[in-house]
């Protein structure tokens, strides 16, 4: 296994950092999409479950996360519809640089999100999609007067901190808590005004095309997930009109079901999928 590090300049100039874990004989590619205030190198334990697979991944710190972000990691991005122009991008490049060969979306959270969205709007082709804990609906009860007010604040004061996330929600592991935490490159602060009202139309958007949705999908959330809603993924599951679609829940799991108590499972669930497909590719 081959870790590669470089830099990618976005179509209006921002540098994002890149990420690499190749194997030597690849029998399939995968772009990793992280979530929402975190960064692309707390995936390690899952890359190397994917590498002893013969999957080669690509992952990046995505606008104003982690070592993309300019200084310290605010979460702030000025349009969703850029971030898909990224995922766009590097796509291409993963599937140049691993060509012929499966190659594969993975996105958590706000990545799942994203991934969802970048299907529906770019039409890549894909081997299959997983998506993790996706951000595909809005709490339940979100006060309409709130939404309004966050599209008046997105406009006028973008980076004002409108909504402050709670930690304790991401994992039912005392430790794990403490690890996201203690990172210095997760943003921990409350999401700004922009970004979040960036992230509420992208999942409007995704309402609206989910019919569309037609790739090989493996959905997987949480019973308990208090951060990105588990209707969302029923939502896509119903929706969709991929011949080939699985949704797990994982009962009482919270929102990062790869750093939760039944992470050994839930990552082998993501491994027996990926393998089926790989075969059928």
């Amino acid at each position: 296994m081959k870790h590669l590090e470089t830099a990618y300049k976005t179509h209006d100039g921002i540098e994002l950092y890149l990420q690499a874990w190749m194997v030597d004989t690849p029998k399939a590619s995968l772009l990793l999409v992280h979530g929402l205030g975190e960064h692309s190198s707390r995936y390690l334990h899952l890359v190397e479950k994917l590498n002893a697979a013969g999957i080669s991944v690509f992952t990046f710190d995505g606008r104003g996360h982690g070592k993309s972000a300019t200084g310290k990691p605010d979460a702030y991005f000025e349009s969703y519809e850029d971030y898909l122009k990224d995922i766009e991008a590097l796509f291409g490049k993963v599937k140049s640089f691993v060509p012929g060969l499966p190659a594969f979306l993975y996105g958590h959270s706000m990545g799942g999100g994203l991934v969802a969205s970048y299907v529906l709007d770019y039409k890549p082709e894909a081997a299959g999609v997983i998506l993790s804990s996706p951000a595909i609906k809005e709490a339940e009860g979100t006060s309409k007067l709130l939404i309004v007010l966050g599209g008046i604040m997105s406009k006028y004061f973008p980076k004002f901190k409108a909504l402050k996330l709670d930690a304790q929600k991401i994992s039912r592991i005392p430790s794990e808590v403490e690890k996201y935490l203690n990172d210095p490159l997760i943003y921990t602060e409350a999401v700004p005004a922009r970004t979040g009202n960036e992230l509420l139309k992208m999942m409007r958007s995704i309402q609206v095309k989910a019919n569309d949705f037609n790739l090989p999908l493996l959905l997987i959330h949480g019973s308990e997930d208090g951060l990105t809603n588990p209707k969302g993924s029923e939502m896509l599951m119903q929706a969709a009109k991929s011949k080939d679609k699985t949704f797990r829940v994982f009962k009482g799991g919270y929102h990062e079901l790869i750093n939760d108590s039944d992470q050994e499972e839930v990552m082998d669930t993501m491994m027996r999928w990926l393998k089926e497909r790989i075969k059928i590719s």
